[in-house]
């Protein structure tokens, strides 16, 4: 019977921790580990949807446009030199902070980052024909 108990109690410690891990996720509409476990038995016992049911909801979905909360603000894209800035400026204060330990993997990620909006930004600065130069002016 003791072997019973451990593994029954491993069992429940082990949802337990997949419950915290779950709830550690940054989803509003999360499901309990229990559902999560079992998820397989709810798939089983539904039919698959036909054919037409696929067509009808794929439908439905590319007619509807993304709903937005009409208190939310769009988000503003920033132009690529500000971008830039910000990011040399980030650079910059991990490089020389002693108050902030960041690993060098961190600060190489920021650097390919800068170094992506830099060639971005020459790239769309570029001028691609002596006729488009001078449509410009």
């Amino acid at each position: 019977m003791d072997e019973i108990d451990e593994i029954e109690d491993q069992a429940l410690h082990d949802e337990m921790e997949l419950q915290d891990l779950i709830n550690e996720l940054p989803f509003d509409n999360l499901m309990d580990a229990d559902e999560f476990l079992h998820i397989d038995n709810c798939l089983k016992s539904n039919k698959g949807l036909t054919d037409d049911e696929i067509v009808s909801m794929i439908k439905s979905n590319n007619n509807n446009e993304p709903e937005m909360d009409p208190d939310e603000e769009p988000p503003v894209v920033i132009p690529e030199t500000k971008a830039l800035g910000y990011l040399d400026d980030l650079v910059l204060f991990f490089k020389h902070s002693s108050d902030v330990c960041i690993n060098p993997n961190e600060l190489s990620v920021l650097q390919k980052l800068r170094h992506q909006v830099l060639k971005l930004h020459v790239n769309n600065s570029k001028q691609t024909t002596l006729d488009n130069f001078v449509q410009i002016l």
